[in-house]
This record gives C-alpha cells, sequence and structure tokens, in this order.
C-alpha cells in the first residue's frame, strides 16, 4: 500500500509581523475519494511560529465517490502549516483558508495541484517539486 503525503508547506498567517488573530480565522481541510475502495485521511496541523509543533490531528474514512472536510482553528497561529496524508493515490485534497466572515482568503487558497504531494519511498512525478529533485538526485 502506498501512502501519499500533501503538503501546504509553510503559510503566513499574520496581517503583520506580529498580529493576531491572522487573516485566516479558520482553514477548512478537504477530501474527496474517487476510488473504488475506502480511503483514510489524516490531516495534521502544525504551528511555525519557531519551531513546529503539533496543533491538532484528524482521521477520517472516506467511502468510494464520497467527500469530507474538517474545519482547523488557525486564528492564532502566525505561520502554520497542513500536511495530509491518505492510503489511496485516488484521493485529492485541497485546503481553504476563511476569515472572520467565512469569506476565503485568496492566499490560504490551496487546489490539488499547488500542495507539495510525495509518495512514501518514491516521489512522484506529478508533484511540482519533482523537477527539483530529479536535479539534486543526480549530485
Amino acid at each position: 500500500m502506498t501512502l501519499v503525503k500533501y503538503s501546504t508547506g509553510p503559510v503566513e498567517n499574520a496581517i503583520n509581523l506580529t498580529t493576531v488573530p491572522g487573516e485566516s480565522r479558520t482553514f477548512f481541510a478537504k477530501a474527496v475519494n474517487n476510488g473504488s475502495s475506502n480511503a483514510t485521511v489524516r490531516v495534521r496541523l502544525f504551528r511555525l511560529n519557531g519551531a513546529k509543533a503539533l496543533v491538532s490531528t484528524f482521521t477520517f474514512t472516506l467511502a468510494p465517490g464520497s467527500s469530507s472536510f474538517r474545519v482547523l482553528n488557525v486564528a492564532n497561529l502566525v505561520q502554520f502549516e497542513v500536511e495530509y496524508t491518505t492510503n489511496s493515490k485516488h484521493v485529492l485534497v485541497s485546503g481553504w483558508g476563511k476569515n472572520a466572515t467565512g469569506r476565503l482568503v485568496a492566499a490560504h487558497r490551496f487546489s490539488p495541484t499547488e500542495l507539495a504531494k510525495k509518495s512514501f519511498g518514491k516521489h512522484s512525478k506529478h508533484s511540482k517539486h519533482y523537477k527539483h529533485y530529479k536535479h539534486y538526485k543526480k549530485h
């Protein structure tokens, strides 16, 4: 079984250097299972204000052809990262920051193609970071 990991990478949430709450108050971590069997998704939220620290973890199961989401509280995080891990290559994930009035924060919108993707044990050619990996692997 191949595990696939996605990441937003580091996200800046401060309106200025130290002001909290940040622009995004919540972050919607979404997943859809386009496969033909159940899939498990784990979502982990990290605070990056200094050392990387785990804030919360959610795990859920998706039936074939279904989707779900979890709402993460990022209001008091100046910097954060969201990681998704799934046991299916047929699961797509995305992330959506929302402000205090529930409107999307454009800078905190992550479509499936914008997330860093890595298959455990091998690098996926679908990742936007693959070409960099290929370059450094030669050296």
